[in-house]
Formats: C-alpha cells, sequence, structure tokens
C-alpha cells in the first residue's frame, strides 16, 4: 500500500502523507521535480501525470481509473488514501547528472601571503543555480581540485525573487540554508576530501563568494529586506566558524564572505571587479555578468556606476516551452542557413529533451541572419513550412528542431515565437541595462573600449551571435575579454592573498549604484531593445557578420 513514482522505466514507492503534495512525495521518493515559484502553482514546471487513485487538485476531489491519466500541478495536488500511481515526465524533472558548469578558476597573479599558512583553503562560488570550490593548499597556493553541484535551493525556488519570498514564511530560512550547506557544499567537501586524501578537519579556511541573497540565505540570515525599498541588505560583510554554520570542515575554520556592494550588486560582482581589475584599465570599461541577474559596471576616469538588471531564468531555459538547463540531453549550439538543416550539439546523451541558453541565441541569430526570423521576433512562416519545419504549437508558430522520434520527450523540440519574446526581453534587459550605465557617465556605445563578460554562461555562448542578437555592443570581438568565475577567482584570491581582503572593502564602496527605473533612459533604451538587434541602428553597424 503505497504511492508509486513511475520515470524513465523504473518506479519508486513511498507512505502517503496527507500533509504533503504530490511535488514533496515526489521529492520524498528522490525525485526532483521542477518547481521555480517555490511550488506557488505559477510557474507551471512541475506538471505530472495521475494514475489510478483519488486526489484533492486545487479544492476538487477527483478520482483517475486504470488506463487513465490526468495532467496537473503537482504542487496542487495532495493524495486521498494510501495508493496512487503518478506518472512523471520527462521535461518536469531536474537533471542532476551531466551538467555543463565552467568551474575554471583562472587566479591572476598575486602575492601569495594567505591569511592562514598552513593546511586547506576552500574558495566557494555560491551561484543561484551551481556552487562551484575548490580546494587549495595553503602552504603551496596550488589548487588541488574543484567540484560543482546544483545549488539544492532550487528544488524550492528557482531564482533570487522567489527565495526571498519563501524566506518571509515560517522555517523556510532555515530549509533553505540547509539545502546550500547540508546538501551542496558538504557533499562537494566530502568528495574534494575523499579524491584528494584529505581530512576535513584540516580544511582551516574558507572565502565563500556569491549574490547578496545567497550570503544572506548562506549564514542565516533572513535577505526579506533586500525585496523591499529601498533594498538595503542586513549586512555587505559575513564572518562565521565553520561549526557554527554546519560546515564539514574544522570547526573552526574561518567562514568569511566576500563583501558585497548593495543589495543587488553582490560579493560575485567584488571578486568581478578585483580579478578583472576593472578599476585600473585605461578608457572606458565595462564589466557584465549575465545570469538570472545580469550585474554590470562601467568604469571610467576614475567615475564607477553599477546595477543589477532582472533578465530572469529564460538564459538557462526557464519559461520556454522547451528550454532546459545545460545539463545532459541539453541541446547547446544550434547552426543553420536558409535551408533549415539543422546542425546541433548536445551536451551528454545524444538524444535531445529541450534546449539550453546558448543555443537559444545561437538559434535566434542564425535565424535572423537567414531570414527566418525577423526584427521584431517573427518568423516567415512561408519559410517554416516550406522546409517542413512548421508547427502550431496552442495557436503559436513555431520551428520544429529536433521531430518526435528523435526526442527524449517523444515530442517534438521546438521554439516557438513566444520563447523568442522571453528571450528578447531577457537581452533587452541586460542591454538597456548596461546602455544606460554608460549614459550615466555622460557615454554611449561606440566609446566603449573593453567589455569584460563574467560567469558561467558567458563561457558557452558565441560572442559574434550574442551581439548580432543585440545582448552585447557591437564593439569586435577582439575587444571582449571573458574572465570565466570571477567569482570563485575572487574566493581563491582571499584565501592566498592577505590584501585581497582591504582591497574588496575599498572596491564596495566605490560604485555609484544606479536606480535602472529611476533614470531618464532606461525605458526608452529598453523598448528599443526588443528588436534585434535594436531600434537605434547606429549601435550595431556590423549585424550580420560573423
Amino acid at each position: 500500500m503505497a504511492i508509486t513514482f513511475h520515470f524513465d522505466g523504473q518506479s519508486t514507492a513511498v507512505e502517503n502523507d496527507s500533509g504533503l503534495c504530490v511535488l514533496e512525495l515526489a521529492r520524498a521518493a528522490g525525485q526532483n521535480l521542477e518547481a521555480k515559484c517555490g511550488g506557488k502553482g505559477s510557474c507551471g514546471r512541475c506538471n505530472v501525470l495521475l494514475g489510478e487513485g483519488r486526489y484533492r487538485v486545487f479544492d476538487e476531489e477527483i478520482e483517475v481509473h486504470p488506463e487513465q491519466r490526468r495532467e496537473v500541478l503537482s504542487c496542487q495536488a495532495h493524495v486521498l488514501g494510501n495508493t496512487a500511481e503518478i506518472f512523471l515526465p520527462r521535461a518536469s524533472v531536474i537533471s542532476f547528472e551531466g551538467a555543463r558548469i565552467a568551474d575554471e578558476m583562472d587566479i591572476p597573479e598575486h602575492t601569495f601571503n594567505p591569511r592562514f599558512p598552513s593546511g586547506y583553503g576552500l574558495a566557494v562560488d555560491i551561484g543561484t543555480t551551481t556552487v562551484v570550490a575548490a580546494l587549495i593548499n595553503l602552504e603551496t597556493g596550488g589548487t588541488l581540485g574543484r567540484e560543482s553541484l546544483y545549488n539544492q535551493q532550487i528544488l524550492k525556488a528557482d531564482d533570487v525573487v522567489s527565495r526571498i519570498s519563501l524566506c518571509s514564511e515560517p522555517g523556510c530560512l532555515e530549509t533553505l540554508k540547509e539545502l546550500v550547506i547540508n546538501h551542496t557544499l558538504n557533499p562537494i567537501i566530502h568528495k574534494l576530501c575523499a579524491d584528494h586524501g584529505i581530512d576535513k578537519n584540516d580544511i582551516v579556511h574558507l572565502a565563500i563568494s556569491g549574490n547578496t541573497v545567497m550570503m544572506h540565505i548562506f549564514y542565516g540570515v533572513s535577505p526579506v529586506s533586500i525585496g523591499v525599498l529601498p533594498f538595503d541588505p542586513v549586512s555587505r560583510t559575513f564572518e562565521s566558524p565553520a561549526g557554527a554554520l554546519g560546515i564539514d570542515t574544522h570547526p573552526d575554520a574561518v567562514v568569511e564572505a566576500i563583501p558585497a556592494i548593495s543589495g543587488y550588486v553582490g560579493g560575485d560582482i567584488t571578486s568581478d571587479l578585483h580579478v578583472a581589475k576593472l578599476c585600473k584599465q585605461n578608457g572606458l570599461v565595462l564589466l557584465v555578468d549575465i545570469g538570472t541577474n545580469g550585474e554590470m559596471v562601467a568604469y571610467h576616469d576614475d567615475q564607477v556606476t553599477a546595477c543589477a538588471t532582472a533578465a530572469g531564468p529564460a538564459f538557462e531555459g526557464a519559461g520556454l516551452l522547451h528550454g532546459a538547463r545545460a545539463a545532459s540531453r541539453a541541446i547547446d549550439t544550434i547552426r543553420y542557413d536558409e535551408n533549415l538543416d539543422f546542425k546541433l550539439t548536445i551536451i551528454g546523451d545524444p538524444v535531445p529533451m529541450g534546449l539550453c541558453g546558448s543555443a537559444i541565441i545561437d538559434f535566434i541569430a542564425e535565424g535572423f541572419r537567414c531570414g527566418l526570423i525577423n526584427a521584431m521576433g517573427r518568423y516567415d512562416v512561408e519559410l517554416l513550412k516550406e522546409k517542413e519545419c512548421y508547427e502550431s504549437v496552442s495557436g503559436m508558430h513555431a520551428c520544429v528542431l529536433v521531430p518526435p522520434d528523435e526526442s527524449a520527450t517523444g515530442e517534438s523540440i521546438t521554439v516557438t515565437e513566444h520563447d523568442i519574446a522571453e528571450i528578447l526581453k531577457a537581452k533587452a534587459a541586460i542591454y538597456s541595462g548596461l546602455k544606460t550605465l554608460l549614459a550615466e557617465l555622460g557615454k554611449t556605445i561606440h566609446d566603449l573600449d573593453r567589455v569584460f563578460l563574467a560567469g558561467g554562461f558567458a563561457k558557452h555562448i558565441r560572442l559574434e551571435n550574442a551581439i548580432a542578437l543585440g545582448l552585447l555592443p557591437d564593439i569586435g570581438t577582439e575587444n571582449y575579454e571573458v574572465i570565466g568565475n570571477g567569482s570563485l577567482a575572487g574566493a581563491g584570491l582571499a584565501l592566498l592573498d592577505r590584501s585581497a581582503g582591504p582591497a574588496y572593502l575599498e572596491i564596495i564602496d566605490r560604485p555609484r549604484i544606479v536606480e535602472l527605473n529611476k533614470t531618464a533612459w532606461f525605458t526608452n533604451y529598453f523598448q528599443e531593445a526588443l528588436a534585434i538587434p535594436n531600434l537605434d541602428e547606429d549601435d550595431f553597424p556590423n549585424t550580420g557578420q560573423n
């Protein structure tokens, strides 16, 4: 007598707990379903198929008979009784395998003068989606190894806004803290120690870098104040012994956070700025970190401006009909011309189930070049039909990338015009944000000398396509520098260079934070940036060139 979950040819049973919804029961059975809204029923990503059994869906009691299936949101469904058969679609299950994670840590030249010169240190980047850690020998300065896992907080909520909202509910702050420490960081530590023959008690110093909300949750401090005006953090600096946080190292190991600049410009950007040496550059330079939130900093003539813009998780596949994280079975690159003969590469398992952010950027940029997609993000429907790539999805025009018999889901993998619109909104938020920052300095895109790109996403996009889409300034790919995981590198420097700490404290007070919605430019720039590449054609003189 149990609730049985079926997924990918395997079945798992758990006892019913009437207090738990189907989403929570599935997690108890070891199946991690998407719940980007924190189980509030608004994201529509946790769909399951109810088989035989009695259920309450929202406020309605229903009975599903043998051989029947009923699709519902698992967060809004409860099992009534002791038995039920529930089937999990592949698109609803989070894949933690085969993730493409950029965990490079290119530490720039520095003075080797660690704060604790014996034992081992751990540099950690706490990302909204991914946690990456590097084990460092504090006697030699050498990096022994790196490990990464998805931040298990994604099981509860997908982005920082959702996590802030969750923290206003009783017990949820403690749950999120436990997920990132006990279920994400500690397993990473155990694997690093096992792989390199290190006793966990020999780890004496941890440096943690991440956005301001992640740091609050990590240290058990409510981030709710960041979600309301004037968006102030409780603190910009944190430090604690590992034992007090539940981190599985020496209990007296010092755990210090890279200090934050503001509520929405965090310690990860402080790290990026230090690693890129942005404020030591000549001319007009820009640093852009593209993720769920886009953070950017502009520097010129000793003036520093910074902002954050809510790009949303579209670049990670959220909100797209067949979007996926950059993990196994995700399409990650796309090339084609007017013949629509799609050349795809797929991460891990070669049978695809969706496409990730780098692929959708490729798709739109290539489509704009060959005339499949116009400047407003609309398809040439006749071309789609002529090449037999057309499908209508819920009344929307869609391009078929992978037919049903070649996909892991048994359904076509498509890109709808709604998907394109979601990406255009996300890229418009980034581009209009950086253009506004430059305007605040009295400058334009044409004055830019160099752009530094930080973060894992930047490691995997084709720069020429990001520019053609209108996501990044058209200043020539030779004027870009991709620094990779600057957040992790900044944490590494905090372990290896005693002067890094004072440098970070100096950095965080330099930027003038620009609230984009209060500027005279942002709304207009945003509207212009909704086109491909932009309604202001002067910004993109080389569009269409590879």
